[in-house]
């Protein structure tokens, strides 16, 4: 085998080469492929090249793909086209190219497939070009991975420099801007030694990807999924998004093998992120970072691989992550890869792995393919000596990258020491909801009886002291229970264990019936209680039991703390995809520096109830906590001395 990789700039560039010596004296090989990996997204560009080659060698296999950097002995170029020739004395190409739409993913991998299977040679591996942001590149690849094939499957996405969704593959006659090139290998003599590294570390605490669409995530526990970036990052939903986020992938442990995901853009209706792999629901991650030295302590595992397998030629399929985040120092753990042999290939949207222990497409990742025919030729020089000669660095040049190690380091022994801390924190609190939970419960019933007996005695007695003395009972052991059940539900769904029994009803006939019974309290104050709606009827799936707490909650606490005589307004309305209720009243209104603690446990405001009704702080966590379990959000706006507005939404299914 014999493998020459070229740079050209023009057409011109490129005749000068095919009629250079190191090409034109290749007369004897079986088979020729011929790789084009170029920043230029016309398809007249390509055609042209194929054009060309064909011209002198028109049985040559030629393939291609967009790139976002192309390398060429190791090096990386950019804004330009790497052309590889890699002639083979043995070794049969088989080329298959489809067009391939949003949906058509499994018919094309199983056409590819089928025809793999009618091949008369045993095939020794596949090369594989795709167009990741066209379509869902990852279930072509799964189909056939997951087929026991027992060959090799690596390859890369077309990437796009302007990341404007522009990408196209190419089989040498046709360009495709939604649709594959496979090359299968197949040969005796034909030797394939595939690898890969990743080199990112987890940074953030662990996370659940809660909804997935077409190759997206939608939420990360049950929150959209943008906000993770906003929230950790400073990271906008702009134009800018893919390169402000792609060195911050989702790193996933699958099948034992940790692979990363990379956001490429973020739909600002839902703020849903687009991926160019599959992600799972129920899928958990963190945050990744990439460490420079791990990730050239790892590639410098792959080369002494290579050096040990011997190869003629090496293609090397990695990521642009890698590349934004190395920087100048983006060739360090490449070009030594062009000393074991000549070494070629292109930055990627997404890598092919695919070995007889793992298969997944891969983001973040480099994917390194040694090619040799027979047996390896020992060099009077070893390719090992070759690399320490080549690797000896001056020890104080291009060290940052080592500091900014270290900080990762630091700032993971941290995450780690904060997750011990939170998992001793939980293992307490879940006791504490244990004891509450057993505390209440055993309280309740003698509460009750003493609740009971005191009504009993009030109506009995006839000294009036002894009356009031009755009632005061009464109503304590009323509030005392009132604080036992909120006590037990808050127990309940702290520990995860808020059962929602859902069922279909009129959202809007169930606040017509709920203000009916709080208007019966509200007119001891002689507040009117009215309802604004353009919605006569409104289906929603929800436990109805729960979302009458929550009115009963919101309108209770409206009554309490709202003056005689004024009025509380009930709006409700559609927006989007969602039911918004407001509780609108007229009373005190809450500091504004106490707003943000209204939903939390036992955090009560300044603002006291207007005729000495009791408050113990828990009703608005619960509230708060069931509205988030049906999906929804919930919020609070106030102007002191003017009222408040709480206001919850309620997905519409």
């Amino acid at each position: 085998m014999h493998q020459h990789n070229f740079k050209i700039s023009d057409i011109n560039d490129l005749k000068k080469i095919l009629q250079s010596d190191e090409i034109s004296h290749s007369t004897t090989y079986q088979s020729l492929l011929v790789q084009v990996f170029s920043a230029h997204n016309k398809s007249d560009w390509y055609l042209t090249i194929g054009e060309t080659i064909k011209e002198v060698y028109p049985d040559a296999v030629i393939i291609g793909a967009t790139s976002v950097g192309e390398i060429t002995e190791g090096r990386i170029f950019t804004n330009s086209t790497a052309v590889l020739f890699s002639f083979f004395e043995s070794a049969k190409l088989n080329l298959f190219s489809y067009s391939c739409q949003l949906g058509e993913e499994e018919k094309v991998g199983n056409a590819l497939l089928k025809n793999t299977k009618l091949l008369d040679d045993k095939i020794k591996g596949m090369l594989l070009l795709s167009t990741p942001i066209a379509n869902d590149s990852g279930k072509i690849f799964n189909t056939l991975a997951t087929s026991s094939l027992d060959f090799p499957i690596f390859g890369g996405g077309a990437g796009d420099y302007a990341n404007e969704r522009e990408t196209l593959v190419f089989d040498g006659e046709k360009c495709y801007k939604e649709g594959i090139v496979a090359v299968c290998f197949s040969g005796g003599n034909l030797q394939i030694e595939l690898s890969s590294c990743l080199g990112w570390q987890p940074l953030s605490k662990e996370m659940t990807i809660t909804d997935v669409g077409d190759v997206a995530v939608k939420t990360i526990d049950n929150m959209p999924a943008f906000s993770v970036y906003e929230k950790y990052l400073g990271i906008k939903a702009d134009n800018n998004f893919f390169q402000n986020s792609l060195e911050f992938p989702f790193i996933i442990t699958r099948n034992n093998h940790e692979i990363a995901r990379t956001p490429f853009f973020v739909n600002e209706d839902d703020q849903s992120i687009q991926m160019v792999a599959d992600v799972k629901a129920g899928e958990k991650f963190r945050i990744g970072y990439g460490n420079p030295q791990t990730i050239k302590e790892e590639s410098a595992v792959l080369q002494h691989q290579m050096c040990n397998f011997k190869p003629e030629a090496i293609f090397i399929y990695t990521c642009i992550c890698r590349r934004f985040l190395m920087q100048d120092e983006v060739d360090f753990e490449t070009l030594p890869f062009n000393v074991i042999a000549p070494t070629a290939g292109f930055y990627t949207f997404g890598e092919f792995f695919s070995n007889n222990s793992f298969h997944a497409l891969l983001n973040a990742s480099m994917v390194t393919v040694g090619f040799r025919e027979g047996e390896p030729i020992t060099k009077t020089e070893s390719s090992k000596d070759t690399l320490k000669k080549n690797t000896l660095i001056d020890p104080y040049t291009n060290q940052h990258n080592r500091i900014l190690s270290r900080l990762i380091f630091f700032i993971n022994v941290l995450i780690e020491q904060m997750e011990e801390k939170s998992l001793k924190l939980k293992v307490l609190n879940d006791q504490k909801n244990e004891i509450i939970g057993i505390v209440a419960h055993d309280l309740r019933s003698p509460l009750g009886v003493i609740q009971g007996f005191s009504e009993l005695l009030e109506d009995e007695m006839k000294n009036e002291e002894h009356k009031d003395f009755a009632s005061l009972i009464h109503t304590e052991s009323s509030n005392l229970l009132y604080l036992l059940n909120d006590l037990l539900d808050i127990s309940k769904i702290e520990s995860g264990k808020l059962d929602l029994k859902r069922k279909e009803i009129d959202y809007i006939a169930l606040i017509h019936r709920n203000i009916k019974t709080n208007s019966f309290f509200a007119q001891k104050k002689n507040i009117s209680i009215t309802v604004e709606s353009a919605i006569e009827h409104q289906l929603l799936s929800v436990d109805e039991g729960q979302i009458i707490q929550v009115l009963n909650n919101i309108i209770g606490n409206a009554i309490k703390y709202s003056y005689p005589d004024s009025e509380i307004k009930i709006k409700v309305f559609k927006e989007d995809d969602q039911i918004i209720t407001q509780i609108i009243d007229q009373g005190q209104g809450i500091p504004k520096e106490e707003l943000e603690n209204v939903f939390t446990m036992f955090q009560k405001t300044s603002t006291k109830p207007t005729a000495g009704e009791s408050s113990h702080g828990l009703g608005l966590a619960i509230v708060k906590k069931i509205v988030e379990g049906h999906k929804g959000q919930i919020n609070v706006e106030s102007n002191q001395g003017k009222g408040s507005t709480f206001y919850y939404s309620l997905p519409i299914d």
